[in-house]
């Protein structure tokens, strides 16, 4: 047998530190208002939502590009695939949701589309470690906004299965919220030259996010004819000046020097979610 071949039968030996899980949710019913009954809050979850499919596909790309340099470190390199794996269900998933929501005429898919163009221009700009570092800090972003989405704002989705999508994507992006933080640490350690851009790509990544998010929502309320409603635009402002109070600080924990995603522990808050939602430990496929 060559060396190769025992190489890779040793590889397929160490586990995944965390399942890719299949879903397959169906959102034919799901109302117009679908989050706290108003359409801000709605569409601020969707226009949010229509940066997932091409995002995730970006940050799989990213970590695709450099994945080769990693393949000396066995653990990583797996659940670097498991990260690929998860991330491209997550893309599938909020794809079919933006799909069905059509049904209200509001185009979510055109948003995707105006995501995926504006990525890929990014792409083609950046070099690899760049690229690789808009997702480590977007996963941080990402990592943070879940806690908050299992803690309470699942709670004002009316929708069983819309709320489904979100909790269980919520669960898997702390699963895998280190792993493109350890290929950036594996790839450029710890010093200065590895710290600045780290933190100078996650500053423009904020901005970016920020102002898409905003956008798209603003750009969904008015195909609904509701841009003018200003008592629900007043409960929006109220609840996001609640939440970016807690939000804002655990973003921020990106510019420590000594940060890490595993410096903060949701293992409780997940257990109940995965509890919540019914998602089996054991409901899992391996990707490459």
């Amino acid at each position: 047998m060559s060396a190769s071949v025992l190489k890779e039968k040793s590889k397929q030996k160490i586990p995944t530190s965390f399942p890719v899980r299949r879903m397959d949710y169906e959102f034919q019913d799901m109302p117009k208002y679908w989050c706290n009954n108003e359409p801000t809050f709605t569409h601020y979850f969707t226009g949010l939502s229509t940066l997932f499919p091409e995002g995730e596909s970006y940050f799989v790309r990213s970590v695709r590009a450099l994945r080769d340099q990693v393949k000396s470190n066995p653990q990583l390199d797996r659940d670097i695939g498991a990260f690929i794996g998860q991330e491209a269900m997550h893309s599938k998933e909020h794809h079919a949701f933006h799909v069905s929501a059509q049904q209200y005429g509001l185009d979510p898919e055109s948003l995707e589309k105006s995501t995926g163009i504006i990525l890929k221009a990014i792409e083609r700009t950046f070099p690899k470690k760049w690229n690789l570092l808009v997702t480590v800090g977007l996963e941080h972003y990402t990592a943070v906004l879940v806690v908050e989405m299992m803690k309470n704002v699942n709670e004002l989705m009316t929708d069983t299965t819309i709320r489904n999508l979100w909790l269980w994507h919520s669960v898997e992006e702390t699963e895998h919220k280190a792993v493109a933080y350890d290929m950036y640490e594996y790839l450029y350690g710890k010093g200065l030259d590895a710290y600045i851009p780290r933190v100078a790509i996650f500053s423009l990544s904020l901005v970016l996010i920020t102002t898409f998010s905003n956008v798209y929502q603003v750009v969904l309320m008015s195909r609904d004819k509701q841009l003018l409603n200003l008592k629900s635009w007043a409960k929006f402002a109220g609840f996001t000046v609640q939440s970016y109070r807690k939000l804002v600080p655990q973003f921020f924990s990106y510019y420590r020097r000594d940060f890490h995603p595993n410096d903060t522990d949701e293992s409780d808050i997940v257990a109940k979610t995965k509890i919540k939602i019914g998602l089996s430990p054991e409901q899992s496929t391996f990707i490459h």
